[in-house]
């Protein structure tokens, strides 16, 4: 459940920032394509949440 709630937590905070750029894109009249932006993000959330999960075993594995 651990893993469940984390990994919820970073896709809340990619698409949080994904809505900060959208607007600002927006505002500046940049068009942002969708399909690009998405996969981006989910490439940046995989290695983010991978991030936390191996210092979460390092520490495990150091006690």
């Amino acid at each position: 459940m651990k893993h469940m709630l984390k990994g919820a937590a970073i896709m809340a905070a990619v698409i949080i920032v994904n809505m900060i750029i959208s607007i600002i894109g927006n505002m500046n009249g940049v068009d942002l394509n969708s399909t690009a932006t998405a996969t981006v993000s989910a490439v940046c959330a995989m290695f983010i949440y991978d991030g936390w999960i191996r210092n979460e075993k390092n520490k495990e594995n150091q006690e």
